[in-house]
């Protein structure tokens, strides 16, 4: 879509399709740096309360500024086409690094955590829950850095929700159990557990909870136990282990009180455990598992083939797309 042009922006090639809409390479014509565009995509703007999700979706990341946290440049209405421009990272996402080579060294995971519960802290505090917590909205940098990004589903509790009653939102193998029911009092425990199953398939290179069906996988989340870390790996220590389990509770009371609960946990780890890195040395655990992540990402942009959307991508968005206009026909009947 080279030479395509949205407000101050020149698109280039597509780095992304989601079920509404489409993220592209870009360049701010202004100052040549560049950026992300995520563009509404063309079917999906004929429905009002898709439109009203995106402008959302602009209005939650212009209140937030971490970096934690995936930068907004600002977007608007270009010929009646909506779109947002946001910081272009070049790392990947955990997902990726996942698939790449499975579960994480806990040091790796501890620092990866770390930086969530703050990304996750802010956005509470600024009254947004995200709702979509995932390995794939887990941004990185080629330094290590972690971004919160996708806040398409995002809560925003300083506004009117756009949910129906009784709908669910966000990913299935990461969606709380107050979410599956569609608990009207939603808060920001919601993201805690979605964080727990992501700390776990780190651990593990497993998610927490499977099912055949979708039913039976929400029963898990709604009932079952999660399997124990320690028969997967017997090297992580207890109190991230028990961390992990607080964070996958069934009762939103009884997770960690919020993310900055996490994030301590995650920073005593670093006071009480000393570890040796690569070099022969020792740092603390979060030092050691940055510099982890670091190489991981570095060699993961080392081995990635160019990014390419096949007619398949284009097939799924195009399905995905009649399911949301349908389920958005029906809630305005």
């Amino acid at each position: 879509m080279s030479g395509t042009f949205l407000g101050d922006y020149e698109l280039g090639p597509v780095r992304g399709i989601g079920t509404a809409g489409t993220i592209y390479e870009a360049t701010n014509r202004s100052n040549g740096e560049s950026v992300a565009v995520k563009r509404l995509n063309d079917a999906a703007s004929e429905d009002e309360l898709i439109r009203a999700r995106f402008r959302r979706e602009m209005e939650v990341m212009k209140r937030l500024n971490h970096p934690n946290i995936l930068r907004y440049y600002g977007g608007g209405d270009h010929e009646g086409q909506l779109y947002y421009a946001m910081e272009l990272v070049e790392g990947g996402t955990v997902k990726d690094l996942l698939e790449l080579r499975g579960r994480f060294p806990w040091q790796m995971v501890v620092d990866i955590t770390r930086q969530v519960a703050s990304a996750l802290q802010h956005a509470h505090n600024n009254g947004v829950v995200h709702r979509d917590l995932k390995p794939g909205n887990l941004l990185l940098t080629a330094e290590g850095d972690v971004k919160l990004g996708d806040f398409g589903v995002a809560r925003d509790l300083q506004g009117t929700d756009l949910t129906g009653k009784g709908m669910t939102v966000g990913t299935h193998a990461y969606m709380s159990p107050e979410q599956i029911t569609g608990d009207q009092s939603l808060s920001g425990k919601a993201d805690l557990y979605s964080m727990g199953c992501c700390v776990f398939e780190m651990l593990t290179g497993e998610k927490p909870f499977s099912g055949e069906t979708y039913a039976q996988l929400f029963d898990k989340h709604l009932l079952a136990d999660p399997p124990q870390i320690d028969s997967f790996v017997s090297s992580c220590p207890k109190v991230l282990q028990q961390m992990t389990y607080q964070l996958l509770a069934k009762k939103p009371a009884d997770r960690p009180f919020n993310a900055r609960q996490v994030q301590a946990v995650m920073l005593q780890l670093d006071e009480g455990i000393q570890t040796g890195d690569s070099h022969g040395g020792l740092g603390a655990v979060t030092s050691v598992g940055h510099e982890m992540l670091k190489k991981q990402i570095q060699f993961q942009m080392s081995q990635a083939p160019p990014r390419q959307i096949t007619w398949v991508h284009l097939l799924i968005m195009l399905v995905a797309l009649v399911v949301i206009i349908s389920g958005a026909i029906l809630l305005q009947l």
